[in-house]
């Protein structure tokens, strides 16, 4: 007997929307924290703002993605990226096998 329930779609998209929204403002605070960029900077802590200012532009991408229905498909192969990558790293736009090309 199956004790579980299955969530809908619509459950599915607001999990994954509440995932995705926490996650942004998680980084959107790390980066307000972080010192301002100064031209040039070579410090880590430029490099870190960097960092933090591509996984906030991705983290919304995969928003817009969510929004759109093409969330969990490979932008290069457009197959299905697999749950445990997106659980991973749930703003991923690629597959394992496309993000090594």
């Amino acid at each position: 007997m199956n004790t579980h329930t299955q969530e809908s779609p619509a459950d599915v998209r607001h999990s994954i929307d509440m995932v995705l929204k926490d996650a942004e403002a998680s980084r959107q605070r790390q980066l307000d924290d972080l010192p301002p960029p100064r031209d040039g900077d070579p410090t880590p802590a430029s490099a870190h703002r960097q960092t933090v200012a591509r996984i906030l532009a991705e983290i919304r991408a995969a928003r817009r993605r969510l929004a759109d229905g093409t969330f969990g498909l490979c932008e290069r192969c457009r197959k299905r990226i697999p749950a445990e990558r997106l659980e991973l790293r749930p703003w991923t736009s690629v597959c394992v096998r496309c993000a090594g090309v």
